[in-house]
């Protein structure tokens, strides 16, 4: 089977792209103890730029410096001010180095009412839209989860009698559940029923949007060859967007217009400072996939207005954290691309990447089809980091596929290092530099150095 339709290049503003493959954003929790991109967040983009995609999207580097951002156990990268730049420098000069690789910055905002008090102010509460805090529905959980949370405790139910609870069982069953993991896995306790969030004030807000373009504008001067602004899954901008998690009743809140100003805002003022051309997108759920939450009809309404405030190109996922089972870590494939044509529609035709991919065969239809214009892979990429060289050179049959157990993220969750049962070097990479680090610049380089130093005398 051929192929040719990943392998095409495509223009995002003023940034060429080999091909169609995009690592999607993930958090791979190698950040150091204050949010420094550390040796092994650099390995680890390295080496799929070395595998041959098109672009990487990073993981969401937060860019809010308060007390409220809001916290997680798998220790989010930080992008806050001029400390962490020259971290993130070293990491984007060493991607292009690899035929071309572009790379994008995924920015944040903060975690909203998914994220916790910071272990260093444990008085301070997440800031979010609203009060409001999650609870996590056992009923949504995927097979991947039921395996990983029956590996910490072997007396989980089955997870098809859960799903056959009706609400009052659920509900019993829920209160037993919240009292014996406060006793046996208190670390799980807060992934599964959230503190309640801090309510923002307008003030809050603005400074946000404020230093959200500083931020952008930061990470375009060093290098980075674009920006995607994080609002999917129910973080901080998501759970202004949704009236499940926003119930404000000022100009930030009540009709759709104002539940997307935050948003809307910072495409428009980041627009306005980086100017016309550069890449600039914009990741959102295709649906929220809850009760009272947004749907796919009003994002299809906020992608219009994100395009008409400058945003040039978008990327779909779906669900929320109270979702988990169709969130980001779906059982199967392609599963997120039947929200790519809302999103295209609405859009006016720009690019759209479309994530969750194993086989070659499905993400080429998609592309060829013309259903989205660059496809991504998430977990997929760190089962097997080579997946686009192999697919060009028709080795399909040589690629690892990732079996969706959902190690890698119960292992965050739990506050291990990242693992993948397909693959031992995934979050380990820093080990292993000659699958890495030697890209063909750097290696003629030190190998003239080399030869230049040979006959000098010992000391």
């Amino acid at each position: 089977m051929s192929f040719d339709a990943l392998f095409e290049p495509i223009e995002i503003g003023d940034v060429k792209i080999k091909n169609r493959i995009a690592m999607a954003p993930m958090n791979p929790g190698l950040s150091g103890p204050n949010g420094y991109h550390s040796d092994a967040n650099t390995a680890w983009y390295a080496m799929r730029a070395r595998g041959g995609f098109g672009l990487i999207i990073t993981e969401c580097c937060v860019m809010n410096p308060h007390r409220w951002q809001g916290s997680e156990v798998l220790n989010p990268s930080l992008f806050t001010d001029y400390r962490y730049y020259r971290f993130h420098s070293e990491m984007v000069k060493l991607v292009h180095r690899y035929n071309g690789c572009k790379i994008f910055m995924q920015l944040s905002p903060g975690w909203g009412r998914q994220g916790h008090p910071h272990v260093e102010s444990p008085d301070c509460p997440a800031g979010g839209p609203s009060a409001i805090p999650l609870e996590i529905d056992w009923r949504n959980l995927t097979k991947g989860w039921e395996k990983q949370l029956r590996r910490i405790n072997p007396m989980m139910p089955d997870l098809e009698f859960i799903q056959s609870m009706n609400d009052e069982e659920y509900k019993n069953f829920s209160h037993v559940t919240r009292e014996v993991m406060a006793k046996e896995n208190p670390e799980l306790l807060h992934v599964f029923w959230g503190e309640t969030p801090r309510e923002l004030t307008v003030s809050e807000i603005v400074d946000l949007e404020d230093r959200f373009v500083l931020q952008a504008f930061d990470a375009l001067e060093l290098e980075y060859d674009g920006v995607e602004v994080h609002a999917p899954h129910g973080y901080l901008i998501h759970s202004f967007l949704s009236p499940r998690s926003n119930q404000r009743t000022d100009h930030y809140g009540g009709a759709l217009e104002n539940r997307a100003r935050f948003l809307l805002n910072i495409v428009e003022k980041t627009r306005k400072k980086i100017g016309p051309d550069k890449a600039f997108g914009v990741r959102l759920s295709g649906d929220e996939l809850m009760p009272g939450g947004i749907g796919h009809e009003e994002i299809k309404q906020v992608v219009s207005w994100c395009r008409d405030a400058g945003a040039n190109f978008f990327n779909v996922s779906q669900g929320c954290y109270e979702n988990p089972g169709a969130a980001f870590a779906p059982d199967g494939e392609n599963e997120f691309t039947k929200w790519a044509h809302g999103f295209k529609v609405a859009s006016g035709g720009l690019p759209v990447i479309t994530p969750n991919f194993v086989n070659a065969e499905t993400a080429e239809e998609v592309v060829k089809s013309g259903q989205s214009d660059m496809i991504s892979l998430g977990r997929q990429s760190i089962a097997d980091p080579f997946w686009p060289v192999k697919v060009k050179e028709g080795r399909v049959n040589d690629i690892v596929k990732c079996v969706r157990c959902q190690q890698c993220y119960m292992n965050l969750i739990r506050s291990q290092w990242t693992e993948c049962t397909m693959n031992p070097m995934a979050g380990r990479e820093k080990l292993y530099p000659e699958l890495w680090l030697d890209t063909p610049e750097l290696e003629k380089k030190v190998n003239l150095f080399k030869k230049r130093a040979q006959g000098l005398p010992q000391i």
